[in-house]
């Protein structure tokens, strides 16, 4: 396998010992078993990732660059200044960029890892894991502003790169904490990102976790988000992706102790041949737990989309509340959306539901507006908009709100609507 073939050259430049260095080799033995992906597999059966075989990337610590100038101030655009910023350039941590840690939040590399993988990427990541970072915010702590895992990828040095970023985050008993994890490029560059979080959320602590992917639209982006929640805690979480030629989003969610909650929620918006692939799994481990997850797209020009969501409710999980529901909005009769949700139910006192719909604007909606003089692409942009707005707003942060908008609007102004 290509993306592999760098891995001997890079545990000479990177040496590593111990513990780090048998998770390193255990990724790299399961990838090169295991091989990427084909769309015979079943999880991957509406998305292909060919480009990743038909070319070469190089693991971006094998050529360490500082940013130019130009990405300097590419970063400092999409930094928030009302949230805590940790960057990350090319998947090494840049204390220079990032802010100051508040109160109740350390990072230190990790020391502890787990030699099972769920797929090839996973292994990949962790075969070419430079540092991963475990992140803990100590119990009974709100943590004032959002903290935001910002990762820029950029070819300063004009190769293809591949950037494998691991953070492991562990929320303490009683805490409070809006976490962000941000993935964005060099304009016009190509590489691939490959990235997994892993977040473990205490009893009764309430989170917010959003992911937003809006990579180049040269690159490809796969990443895994792996969230367990305790007894009683809290969780939002929004999927928020617009970039990217190609990406792909993991999300696994554990409910492990009873009377947790979680709100699980996913926008995405593509254009010309971008490809977004949501990939979900809900497992309720215990009874007396709820999840209601919706996720909505529209797409574009050729765009393509593909859903798959899987809703588990184990033996004895009794008193589960759990549904599923799935929207697409098809701008153009050439834009594509493949949808799969599915619920797994083995109890008997349970309360779930899925469904999934794809369809294209409201005419009536669209002659009314119309019909008041408004031109008939803004009209599509504002009921389009519309569509993918409701699920943002609820969010309940509203420096979030107005953060994810900002985004919302930039891959708006790239649609060509008409």
């Amino acid at each position: 396998m290509n993306l592999l073939s760098t891995y001997e050259k890079f545990s000479q430049a990177h040496p590593a010992k111990g513990a780090l260095a048998a998770f390193r080799q255990a990724g790299y033995d399961y990838a090169l078993k295991k091989g990427l992906p084909t769309r015979k597999d079943e999880e991957w059966h509406y998305t292909s990732v060919k480009v990743l075989a038909d070319n070469s990337f190089l693991p971006s610590a094998l050529n360490a660059v500082s940013p130019a100038h130009d990405t300097m101030v590419a970063i400092q655009k999409v930094l928030n200044p009302e949230f805590t910023n940790l960057v990350f350039f090319n998947g090494a941590f840049n204390k220079t960029l990032s802010s100051d840690l508040p109160m109740g939040l350390n990072i230190r590399e990790q020391s502890e890892y787990s030699e099972k993988f769920d797929d090839t990427f996973d292994a990949l990541n962790g075969a070419y894991s430079e540092t991963p970072y475990f992140v803990h915010v100590t119990k009974d702590t709100s943590v004032e502003k959002p903290v935001n895992f910002v990762f820029f990828t950029s070819n300063e040095s004009a190769n293809a790169v591949m950037t494998n970023p691991r953070i492991c985050m562990e929320v303490g008993a009683r805490s409070s904490v809006r976490i962000l994890e941000s993935h964005y490029g060099a304009s016009g560059a190509s590489y691939f990102a490959n990235s997994v979080f892993d977040l473990q959320v205490g009893d009764s602590a309430n989170v917010i976790y959003v992911r937003v992917q809006a990579e180049s639209l040269n690159a490809v982006n796969i990443g895994r988000t792996r969230i367990s929640l305790g007894k009683h805690a809290n969780l939002e979480s929004l999927a928020f992706s617009t970039g990217a030629q190609l990406s792909r989003h993991n999300f696994d969610l554990v409910l492990k102790e009873k009377g947790s909650t979680s709100q699980v929620l996913g926008i995405y918006a593509v254009q010309g041949t971008q490809h977004v692939d949501n990939t979900t799994l809900i497992d309720h481990a215990v009874g007396e737990c709820a999840t209601h997850q919706l996720y909505k797209g529209i797409l574009d020009g050729s765009g393509r989309s593909a859903f798959i969501g899987k809703i588990l409710i184990q033996k004895d999980a009794q008193k589960a509340d759990s549904s599923q529901l799935n929207n697409n909005l098809l701008l153009s009769n050439k834009a594509e959306a493949d949808s799969k949700p599915s619920i797994e139910v083995h109890a008997d006192d349970v309360k779930a539901g899925h469904g999934s719909t794809v369809g294209q604007l409201n005419k009536e909606e669209l002659f009314y507006l119309l019909s008041r003089a408004i031109p008939k692409d803004k009209a599509i942009a504002m009921l389009s908009y519309g569509y993918l707005s409701e699920v943002l707003y609820k969010v309940s942060d509203e420096r979030i709100q107005k953060w994810l908008t900002k985004h919302l609007d930039e891959a708006f102004a790239r649609l060509h609507l008409n």
